[in-house]
């Protein structure tokens, strides 16, 4: 179980910062572009921001991005969250 979402299972998380998680695994960028479409990086900071937040500003299901992240990315990035 990740981040809380029962049927997610891997090591990241909807906490993971865009930015950490791009420079681990660049790839997770088509991910994210095909879960919240090519812009979805233009939003200021959003690169900064946690994948649970960037979801929400397009209102969408964080636990569907992260299904095919833990498929990609099978080691978490270093640092994750804010702290």
């Amino acid at each position: 179980m990740a981040g809380g979402h029962h049927d997610i299972e891997g090591p990241i998380t909807e906490k993971v910062i865009i930015l950490d998680l791009l420079k681990a695994f660049p790839d997770a960028e088509g991910v994210i572009k095909k879960h919240l479409g090519p812009r979805c990086f233009s939003i200021p900071g959003s690169k900064t921001e946690s994948l649970e937040f960037l979801a929400a500003m397009h209102d969408y299901h964080v636990a569907l991005i992260l299904a095919d992240l833990n498929k990609l990315c099978t080691n978490p990035p270093a640092k994750t969250g804010h702290f």
